[in-house]
């Protein structure tokens, strides 16, 4: 391949042009200041900077043999890199990329050691290798620029895994923050959503009828004083009252949080997805097998794909998601209009906020900014709780490690506010089809249904309080009874699971070991049947164990049935079901107790 041109940007060939004829790498802002107190885009630093341009510039045009061209998005992670590097090397003296050699990237890799990360920890080993990578792929182009490392430098793990704060992955957000975040999105969405478009939409009926008679600081008092007679849901969750217009501003932007939230924890997809999502991005689809009509939200999967412009995926689309997409297309119009675009997270740059479009420009929402918002705004907006006695900072991965844990999770206690949501998905996706290409999150979920499996696998072989038949059966074999976690229980759980087919259905009062041949459910050839799948039905099932993790559930039956008990005017129905359901509970409860007298069962 061609090498790229070095030495004017007239030369630059036309796949590499952006909007208007200029080169994508020179739309990014090269004013950044420098140690001394210069700009970047200084006549002093024009060879440094042009070097750098044309590096950003061959990811596109000419990427290292064996790589796709990088997308803009990746390209601009490269630059943030690349404008660290600069400081560090006008801080060092260092003029050009060539002198780079060993000795100094070993210096600079000290200094990543030494550089403390978020609240004042070691730097995570990602952000370190993130540095190290765009220098690694800068060195690959050498041959192709006239200024780029000579050296490569070394993995970050090689340097020593003590000297960074370890890669724990993307961490899911816990039950007690997801629940009420996402919750608090789906209510934000309903009516109130409905009342903040309409004043808006109020809002700009205002500027038409007053425009005429009224301009400048006039126009905007009289504006001011009919809005402050406007009532605004949630008005009391915004700190200034007197400032109708930017509280409006405010909530537009609060729906715009929720509806990412909402799509985020209910489809699974990644934020580059979401953010690419377009008007018109629901389709309706009937199944083959039963006719049954699903929604679906069309976009386009880039991580994995071997095209520019990504592979065609639909994810279902639960209520809640096609409420989120209705009130973006809502929110997202008057911009939409403005630009020419179709994307549903446009927002305008610039200082300040107006619930109407500006001569601003307009520009896509981006990841770093959804983090910012969901963290500094809704957050606080919708009183999310302390986690673990501090605050839960949010992401906007999580969204999918949530979803995928929720997902493949098979106790799902605690999240019944979802329930309806998750369990429609949850059906849907049982066949696989609904994968598709995002063979990504298929793997999320088998992980986290085999990381349920064996802690509850673990539960019942340690746990000295176990009823149920299927956990009698299995607590009388386990040789740990009664113990803590240990290598040896590890290791013979997964001797277990690698010489039975057993499986762990979805049941939020036990474990359900599920095997076909004895459920009583009649459950399919993966997992329970919904519909048949009961706590009565379980009671007697083989493949029913309780833990004393469980107890809760059993005892709130027994205390909620016995009250209907005492009911005067049940009929006799009701009470035979009642008083059925109290000898179950009755039962698993005194199975408990009775196995854990002595830590011995009969």
């Amino acid at each position: 391949m061609a090498s790229v041109p070095t030495s004017t940007f007239t030369q630059v060939p036309a796949p590499l042009l952006g909007n208007e004829g200029v080169p994508a790498a020179m739309t990014f802002n090269w004013g950044f200041e420098m140690p001394d107190g210069s700009r970047f885009s200084d006549d002093q630093w024009t060879l440094l900077r042009h070097a750098a341009e044309l590096f950003l510039l061959s990811l596109r045009h000419d990427p290292p043999e064996g790589r796709m061209p990088l997308r803009k998005e990746t390209i601009r992670g490269h630059f943030s890199h690349i404008r660290f590097l600069a400081r560090w090397m006008a801080a060092e003296n260092v003029r050009r990329f060539r002198d780079l050699d060993q000795d100094t990237v070993g210096r600079f890799v000290a200094m990543l050691r030494a550089r403390p990360g978020r609240n004042g920890a070691l730097l995570s080993l990602s952000t370190a290798e993130g540095h190290l990578g765009t220098i690694r792929t800068f060195h690959m182009q050498r041959d192709k620029l006239d200024d780029a490392p000579p050296t490569a430098p070394p993995r970050a793990a090689s340097v020593g895994k003590r000297h960074w704060k370890p890669y724990g992955g993307h961490p899911y957000t816990p039950d007690e923050i997801a629940v009420p975040l996402i919750s608090g999105a789906i209510e934000l969405l309903g009516d109130p959503a409905d009342q903040i478009i309409a004043l808006r939409d109020r809002l700009a009926d205002l500027y038409e009828r007053l425009r005429p008679r009224h301009q400048g600081r006039m126009l905007h008092w009289h504006i001011r004083r009919a809005m402050l007679a406007e009532p605004c849901p949630c008005a009391d969750r915004y700190p200034n009252p007197e400032w109708p217009l930017r509280r409006l501003a405010f909530m537009l932007d609060r729906l715009g949080d929720a509806c990412f939230t909402v799509i985020a924890y209910l489809v699974g997809a990644r934020a580059s997805e979401i953010l690419r999502l377009e008007e018109g991005c629901l389709e309706r689809r009937a199944t083959d097998e039963d006719g049954e009509e699903h929604v679906y939200l069309v976009g386009t999967i880039t991580k994995t794909s071997l095209t520019e412009h990504g592979d065609l995926h639909r994810w279902l689309a639960p209520e809640p998601v096609q409420r989120a997409i209705h009130i973006l297309e809502r929110l997202s119009a008057p911009l939409r209009e403005l630009s020419g675009e179709k994307n549903l997270w446009l927002h305008q740059l610039g200082r300040g906020r107006s619930p109407l479009p500006t001569m601003m420009p307009v520009a896509r929402l981006r990841s770093p900014m959804v983090n910012v918002r969901l963290n500094e705004r809704l957050a606080p907006f919708l009183a999310l709780p302390d986690h673990q006695g501090g605050t839960w900072r949010l992401t906007t991965y999580q969204g999918r490690k949530t979803f995928s844990r929720f997902i493949g999770r098979r106790d799902r206690t605690g999240l019944t506010a979802l329930q309806r949501h998750l369990g429609h998905v949850h059906r849907a996706m049982t066949d696989r089809a609904y994968v598709g290409t995002d063979f990504e999150l298929a793997e999320l979920i088998d992980e986290q249904a085999a990381e349920e499996t064996r802690k509850a696998l673990e539960d019942l072989l340690l746990a000295p309080h176990v009823a149920g038949k299927a956990g009698v059966m299995l607590s009388e074999r386990s040789p740990f009874r009664g113990r803590t976690g240990s290598g040896d229980v590890d290791a013979y759980i997964t001797e277990i699971l690698a010489e039975t087919d057993m499986r762990l259905g979805v049941c939020d009062w036990g474990y359900c070991l599920y095997r076909r041949e004895t459920s009583a459910c009649l459950g399919g050839e993966r997992e329970p049947n919904p519909v048949l799948r009961t706590q009565s039905t379980c009671s007697s099932c083989a493949n029913f164990a309780v833990t004393d993790r469980h107890r809760p559930v059993w005892e709130a039956r027994l205390e909620r049935n016995t009250a209907l008990t005492q009911r005067d005017d049940l009929d006799a129905e009701s009470r035979a079901l009642a008083e059925a359901r109290i000898q179950e509970s009755l039962r698993i409860l005194a199975q408990l107790d009775k196995g854990n007298a002595d830590g011995v069962r009969d």
